[in-house]
């Protein structure tokens, strides 16, 4: 697992704090990189998808190192770290301050780690799925990164559940959006007729 994420112990934890999107995309990279370069791989056969942080860290994939994925899925994920922080609940807005620090005074690190910023960037097919009554990671992020994209002439596909929050609780919806989330994937792992 990439720094930041739990199962190894609270200093494995910590190790993304104040550079979430840095270290734990980096550590995803590197992943990666050694699957392609012992031939565990194919490189034009390797996306990336998350769910919340997982979907943040998918969009940092796609553009902070947008040479290694075929493209990505990024589910319920934010891009702005400024802006959702802002929208988000207290609570929230608190565990923001503990983990990147204060947004005014760190502004600068909070841009440079909200993949928003480098959507330039991508090179690769997006799909986007939110849901439209979500309090953690507000879907005018990927409402917002999807316009940016198509303004970008970048590929990219919106799946917006109104109906929805963070985690997805009609059976319909969840069904629906991991079913069209497979066949992005399928599709943009198909090469040469062969997924």
């Amino acid at each position: 697992n990439y720094r930041g994420s739990t199962g190894y112990g609270k200093k494995w934890q910590n190790a993304s704090r104040y550079d979430m999107g840095g270290v734990d995309t980096n550590d995803c990279a590197a992943g990666v990189k050694y699957l392609i370069e012992n031939n565990l791989a194919d490189k034009n056969k390797i996306a990336v998808t998350g769910r919340s942080h997982g979907g943040f860290l998918t969009m940092c994939c796609l553009t902070f190192y947008p040479d290694l994925f075929a493209g990505g899925s990024a589910v319920v994920p934010f891009m702005n770290w400024i802006k959702s922080h802002y929208e988000s609940r207290e609570d929230l807005q608190h565990w923001n301050i503990e983990n990147m620090g204060d947004p005014e005074e760190n502004k600068e690190r909070w841009m440079q780690l909200s993949p928003y910023f480098f959507l330039d960037k991508v090179n690769a097919p997006v799909q986007l799925i939110c849901g439209g009554n979500d309090p953690r990671c507000p879907a005018s992020d990927s409402i917002d990164a999807r316009d940016k994209l198509i303004e970008l002439g970048k590929e990219v596909k919106l799946l917006l559940y109104e109906d929805e929050g963070h985690s997805f609780l009609k059976m319909e919806n969840i069904i629906d959006s991991e079913v069209k989330r497979i066949e992005f994937l399928e599709k943009i792992l198909t090469v040469d007729g062969r997924p």
